[in-house]
């Protein structure tokens, strides 16, 4: 089993919006976590609170588990699974602003060479209600990470399509938010000078790479889809990572996992 501390050590990072833990359970979710092992996975839309969160995953003898739940129950949440020898030197609930901490969007774990970010950025809503509420929590991501000393990777459902590479129909989508030009000039700004879109930066022109599919019209089995999960990574862990995917073939979620394979 790798140890995060020593140098040059290759490590799985998993990344999933499973939408519902309890629902995913039934869905094949144990079965994944057997056959991929990742050294950490990270749980986007737990829908769970914490003390709710199945005897499966919180005593799950590979891994220890963290999760930071929304005060509303059913709603949002994210979560960490971490395995056992891989001893994280912190771990943070939330980000210290009320308005995100109380919806559980945030969880990070420092390890000693970076620090990981999970995240669940927030959808903006058919009638673009909560564009401005996701723009600030965007925002107040960025500022967040701009006050660290160490690397960061920060993986999660960002809940935008950067490019129009990434979802199968941007000419349609223009005024959809999650394609909204004010959702992109932020991913433009995150990824200007401090991270790297890692999935993008090794596989620059691959199309038909998506991450999410509604439910609605037999859209997955088309490959009608929308890339709005990501593994961004900080410049400096750049030459580290060895590769970045998706696997859309496994099911449990409308949205599929990604996997960072990484050298710290």
């Amino acid at each position: 089993m790798p140890d995060i501390c020593c140098k040059e050590t290759l490590i799985k990072i998993a990344s999933w919006n499973i939408n519902g833990i309890r629902a995913c359970l039934k869905k094949g979710l144990l079965e994944w976590i057997e056959s991929e092992k990742p050294d950490v996975i990270c749980f986007q839309e737990t829908k769970a609170c914490e003390h709710l969160i199945p005897d499966e995953i919180v005593n799950h003898p590979l891994y220890n588990c963290y999760f930071h739940s929304a005060e509303r129950k059913g709603y949002s949440g994210v979560g960490l699974m971490i395995k056992k020898k891989l001893k994280p030197i912190s771990i943070t609930k939330g980000i210290n602003k009320k308005e995100f901490d109380s919806e559980g969007r945030t969880i990070i774990a420092e390890f000693k060479n970076f620090i990981l970010f999970c995240c669940y950025f927030p959808n903006g809503g058919r009638d673009h209600e909560r564009v401005p509420y996701k723009l600030k929590y965007s925002k107040a991501i960025h500022k967040y990470i701009n006050t660290l000393s160490k690397p960061v990777v920060i993986t999660g459902d960002f809940n935008t399509a950067h490019h129009e590479i990434d979802l199968k129909n941007p000419k349609t989508n223009q005024k959809t938010s999650g394609f909204l030009p004010i959702e992109r000039k932020w991913m433009d700004e995150f990824l200007k000078e401090d991270f790297v879109d890692a999935f993008r930066y090794l596989h620059p022109d691959k199309k038909d790479e998506y991450t999410w599919w509604t439910y609605r019209g037999d859209c997955r089995a088309r490959n009608i889809g929308w890339r709005i999960d990501y593994f961004c990574v900080s410049n400096q862990l750049l030459k580290k990572v060895k590769d970045c995917f998706h696997d859309r073939n496994v099911l449990g979620s409308d949205h599929c996992p990604l996997y960072l394979d990484i050298k710290v």
